[in-house]
C-alpha cells in the first residue's frame, strides 16, 4: 500500500515536471531544429559548416538535447520569476501548488541551460554562440519583453527563429524559419488575447508588433536575396510551396474549430499552445516534402505522430491525477 502511494506521488511529480518544462513546446522545438539540421545535412553546399561533418546520430541527439535544454531553461525561468504572481492567479501550476519547490525549479533552470550549451558544443562554436544568444533573448523577454506587448510578442518570434538557427547559422533557405517565427507570434497574440492579459494591446502596440515583424522578416530574407537572388533554394519550384501552404491552412482550420468548441477562453488558449507546438512537426514535414526529401519527411512525420500520442497520454494522466482540467482535451 505504501509502495503504491509512493509510486503515485512520483508519477504526479513527474507530470508536474513535464508541465513545468512545457513538454509539448519542447516537441515543436525539436522538430524545428531538426528541420534545419536535415536541410543542412542533405545539402552539399553546407559541407564547410561544422554541423555537416558531425555524424548523423550525434547531430540528431545533440540538437534534440539542445532543444529540450533551451525549453527547460525558458519554462523554469518563466515560472520561477512569476512564482508569486502565479500563487494568486494560477495556483494549480507546479510551483505554487507545491509539487516543485522554487529551489528545484532554479536548479532545473541552470542545469537545463548548461546541458543545452554542452550539447551545442558538440556541433561547433557557432551553435554555442547562438545558444547563448537564444538564452539571452529568453532572459530579456522574461524580465522586460512580456511587460510590453509590442516588444514581448515580437521577442517570442525571434526566440523561435534564433533557436532554429543554432543548428546552422549559415542557412540560406530562411522561409521555414520565417514561417515558424510568424506562427509563434500569431499563436502568442491569440493566447495573449484569450487569456485577457494586461496590459491590453493598444493601437500603438499593434503598430509596433507589425513593424517588428516586418523588420525581422526583412532581416531573414535579406541574406538569401543578397546571395542567390531568390528565397527558394536552387532546384525548388515555387509550386512546391503548396505543402507548407496546406499545413498553414489546415492549422488555421483546426485551431478555429478547437477554439470554437472550448468551454472557456483559458481552455482555448491552452489548445492554441498545445496544437501550435505540435503543428511545428507538420510544418517541418511539409518543408521537407517541398524539398523532395521524402525519407527525412517520413522520419519527422513519424516523430510528430509519436509525440502527439505521448502528449495525449500525459494529458489524460494529468486529468486522472486531479490536475487542472486545462490539460484535458
Amino acid at each position: 500500500m505504501l509502495y503504491d502511494v509512493h509510486v503515485s506521488l512520483q508519477a504526479r511529480k513527474m507530470i508536474a515536471a513535464l508541465k513545468l518544462t512545457r513538454f509539448s513546446i519542447a516537441i515543436g522545438a525539436i522538430a524545428n531544429i531538426w528541420l534545419v539540421l536535415l536541410i543542412t545535412k542533405n545539402n552539399p553546399a553546407y559541407v564547410g559548416t561544422s554541423v555537416y561533418n558531425v555524424p548523423w546520430w550525434s547531430a540528431l541527439l545533440a540538437t534534440a538535447v539542445v532543444a529540450l535544454g533551451i525549453c527547460g531553461y525558458a519554462a523554469s525561468l518563466n515560472d520561477t520569476i512569476d512564482a508569486r504572481h502565479d500563487t494568486t492567479f494560477y495556483p494549480s501550476k507546479p510551483i505554487p501548488s507545491g509539487w516543485i519547490p522554487v529551489s528545484q525549479a532554479v536548479v532545473l533552470m541552470v542545469c537545463s541551460l548548461l546541458i543545452a550549451l554542452l550539447a551545442a558544443s558538440f556541433l561547433g562554436a557557432w551553435p554555442v554562440r547562438m545558444g547563448l544568444l537564444t538564452a539571452a533573448a529568453i532572459l530579456f523577454y522574461n524580465i522586460v519583453g512580456k511587460h510590453i506587448p509590442a516588444v514581448g510578442l515580437v521577442s517570442i518570434g525571434l526566440i523561435y527563429a534564433s533557436h532554429m538557427l543554432i543548428a546552422n547559422i549559415e542557412l540560406t533557405f530562411t522561409l521555414p524559419v520565417w514561417l515558424v517565427m510568424t506562427h509563434a507570434m500569431v499563436c502568442s497574440i491569440a493566447m495573449y488575447s484569450l487569456e485577457n492579459k494586461r496590459p491590453k494591446i493598444s493601437y500603438r502596440g499593434w503598430m509596433g508588433i507589425i513593424a517588428g515583424w516586418l523588420f525581422w522578416s526583412a532581416v531573414l530574407f535579406s541574406g538569401p536575396l543578397a546571395q542567390q537572388g531568390s528565397l527558394l533554394p536552387e532546384g525548388m519550384h515555387v509550386t512546391s510551396l503548396i505543402w507548407p501552404f496546406a499545413a498553414v491552412v489546415l492549422f488555421a482550420t483546426t485551431i478555429r474549430w478547437k477554439i470554437s468548441h472550448a468551454r472557456t477562453p483559458a481552455l482555448a488558449a491552452e489548445k492554441v499552445r498545445r496544437y501550435g507546438s505540435l503543428w511545428e512537426c507538420l510544418y517541418a514535414t511539409a518543408w521537407l516534402l517541398a524539398l523532395h526529401l521524402y525519407v527525412p519527411a517520413l522520419f519527422l512525420f513519424g516523430f510528430g505522430v509519436c509525440s502527439a500520442v505521448v502528449v495525449m497520454i500525459v494529458k489524460e494522466s494529468t486529468g486522472a491525477t486531479g490536475q487542472p482540467i486545462s490539460w484535458r482535451a
